[in-house]
């Protein structure tokens, strides 16, 4: 079970009349520190902007720069159109610096079927779709004459038309055939409803009717009548396990409006294709995704074959687990296979912290709560002020200020902290400050009661609100603490700044239910 992100809901409700969500993230939207990639193709997450940041590469783009919609045959686009979020190829020149080509697309668009808040997913013209916690979401939901931004999932509403953009991932550890999900990595809300989008593993094909399934969705090849389903394939044939992209400029019927029925796309255009970007033999490549088939020193990556054998990636090899996002950079054999040069394992976020910001910020950290996070090329930004000098990747440490009000998630290395997100949302008219994430200590002898969440120790006295498992109508502190598995308890506490510095004092303090786990925004 996920735990359900309640700074994120104060956060939401701080800067809900403040938000401006817009093309390339928010209000300026950018990433850290990033490095040049030497590869001459990339296939990856855009991660902010300042030129195109990808996976915390920067290419720099150019007016001779091709913007493609990969979703729309590949008709011309513009990089004011791109996200933070969006998987996005890139063809760049010789020098692996500036981006010639630019290519994005979806894995699905459709209305919201349904919603699993405990497991964190969506289902989406019938593909299950997995929040993590390196989603990003974007666009404003519409509810009657205003909208409201989308931040986070439970800004989503069944019936909601959302564009979702990812990694097609398979639940077993092989990935040819059948069953599939998406990794989201963007979910974004537009404007209005645009084409229906689905692509997977053909499944339970039928010549006749001319029928075929992906996941939850039955395709529906329309042979007669004046809307004709289009092909890339002889007679618009296929076998089961082929890989297919469909498209259609109407709805399915039997949506969630009518839950008892089958959802049934009668498709406009369907493409059969690799599930994998296409690389030159000889190019020096950098692919992102999960690890799927893993056996050995040899893994895929969406669909591109590794070869981890090098000797000075056995430590990082040694390590890898199905399902982990990864980024591998190497060349590309004559066999196809992506020989690996450097692989590069990314972590999520194990805590998160609301606070004004300690000091100015340096070129490489920042300081909230007392707790020093590093920021580098994969930590990303998003902004929720107004009025305010937006900030980027090339200027973060000179916009930001002391009391800027922050929200920062981030994990814990050898090293210290590492943020993977830092984002600027509305002072609050109260100094409120919130911290989330394992409990690693606690003070039952100190007076007040004290523990320590995220690094920040945080006390409890008779006018805090406790919310614990098993606590029903009557908590207690002592119950409160009987509670607590040091090291392994997920807590979230909001309050004011305590006398000391990096401490509250909190006016609630809630414990998760035992196995939760941690998962906040990348």
């Amino acid at each position: 079970m996920r735990t359900r992100h309640a700074i994120l809901a104060l956060l939401a409700a701080l800067a809900a009349a403040a938000v401006m969500v817009a093309c390339g993230g928010s209000g300026g939207a950018g990433s850290g520190p990033s490095t040049t990639v030497s590869a001459t193709a990339m296939s990856g997450v855009i991660s902010g902007f300042g030129s195109v940041i990808v996976g915390g590469h920067e290419f720099a783009t150019t007016a001779a720069t091709q913007v493609l919609d990969g979703d729309n045959d590949d008709a011309p686009s513009a990089i004011d159109n791109l996200q933070v979020g969006m998987v996005v190829d890139v063809d760049a020149d010789r020098s692996g610096r500036t981006a010639n080509l630019l290519r994005f697309r979806s894995v699905v668009r459709g209305e919201v079927d349904a919603i699993d808040t405990s497991n964190s997913a969506l289902t989406v013209l019938g593909q299950t779709v997995d929040i993590t916690g390196a989603t990003s979401f974007s666009g404003a939901r519409a509810a009657g004459t205003t909208s409201s931004p989308v931040a986070q999932l439970s800004d989503i509403k069944q019936g909601d038309y959302v564009v979702v953009y990812g990694f097609i991932e398979c639940p077993s550890a092989g990935c040819t055939a059948g069953p599939t999900q998406v990794t989201a990595t963007l979910v974004h809300e537009p404007a209005t409803v645009g084409k229906y989008l689905a692509e997977g593993f053909v499944s339970n094909y039928q010549a006749s009717p001319g029928t075929f399934t992906l996941n939850g969705l039955t395709v529906d090849i329309v042979t007669s009548g004046s809307s004709v389903t289009v092909c890339n394939t002889m007679n618009c044939t296929f076998a089961n396990g082929d890989f297919v992209v469909v498209r259609s400029p109407t709805a399915p019927t039997g949506t969630f409006a009518n839950p008892g029925s089958t959802l049934t796309l009668a498709a406009a255009h369907i493409v059969k294709r690799i599930d994998a970007p296409g690389f030159a033999v000889g190019s020096t490549v950098t692919i992102e995704g999960s690890v799927t088939q893993l056996s050995g020193t040899a893994f895929n990556v969406r669909g591109v074959a590794v070869d981890a054998s090098a000797a000075a990636l056995a430590s990082t090899v040694a390590t890898l687990a199905n399902g982990q996002i990864v980024e591998v950079t190497g060349t590309i054999s004559a066999s196809g296979t992506l020989v690996a040069t450097a692989i590069t394992v990314e972590r999520s976020a194990t805590m998160l912290l609301m606070a004004p910001l300690d000091a100015a910020p340096t070129m490489s950290t920042l300081s909230v709560l007392g707790q020093t996070f590093t920021v580098n090329g994969s930590t990303r930004f998003a902004d929720w002020a107004q009025g305010v000098r937006p900030f980027n990747s090339g200027n973060f440490s000179t916009v930001l200020k002391a009391g800027d009000q922050l929200v920062v998630s981030g994990f814990t290395s050898a090293t210290g902290n590492v943020a993977t997100r830092v984002e600027r949302i509305p002072t609050p008219a109260t100094p409120v400050v919130a911290a989330e994430g394992i409990v690693t200590a606690e003070n039952t002898a100190a007076s007040p009661e004290t523990f320590t969440v995220a690094g920040v120790t945080t006390s409890i006295g008779s006018s805090t609100t406790l919310f614990y498992p098993g606590a029903n109508r009557t908590p207690t502190e002592a119950g409160f603490f009987s509670a607590i598995t040091l090291n392994t308890s997920v807590a979230v506490v909001f309050g004011t700044p305590g006398a000391q510095p990096g401490t509250i004092n909190a006016a609630n303090a809630r414990l998760f239910n035992p196995g939760s786990r941690w998962t906040a925004p990348h």
